[in-house]
């Protein structure tokens, strides 16, 4: 007689109960207890993605490369800009700290009491506002340097 399939067997009723399984008696030994192995989920990896490709096709076209070339040109001249724009600062603040003084004596000399008054007393908050403009500058580019 060919064996039954799965399927067939819905409607019928002929199985057996399953016998229980034999109860194991206790024994002076604990039985040793597995632990929980940890599996690392696996990383994901996107298949066939670009990020020049822009309509998702998977393939990048030459007007998609075009564009990515113009981004990629862009985003160098504004770091180009950025710091030459931080080095224009720093040497304008540079400028700044080392001619204070010399604003000092002018206005002393020129006989502007209330102005060398008025420029001795902002001296100190001016000399380390500019100094920790001028230190930030210098540490920063040490720090990429460094990277």
């Amino acid at each position: 007689m060919p064996r039954k399939k799965p399927e067939d067997l819905k409607g019928k009723s002929t199985a057996t109960a399953p016998k229980p399984a034999p109860v194991a008696k206790p024994s002076a030994t604990p039985a040793p207890v597995a632990s929980p192995v940890v599996v690392a989920p696996a990383p994901q990896v996107a298949s066939g993605y670009h990020p020049a490709d822009l309509n998702g096709d998977g393939k990048v076209d030459d007007e998609e490369k075009q564009m990515e070339l113009e981004f990629r040109r862009k985003a160098l001249e504004d770091q180009d800009a950025m710091r030459d724009a931080q080095r224009n600062m720093t040497w304008f603040a540079l400028f700044g700290l080392l001619l204070y003084p010399f604003a000092v004596v002018g206005a002393s000399l020129a006989g502007l009491d209330e102005a060398q008054k008025t420029l001795g007393s902002m001296a100190p908050t001016y000399f380390v506002a500019v100094a920790g403009i001028v230190a930030a500058f210098f540490g920063a580019q040490a720090y990429t340097k460094k990277k």
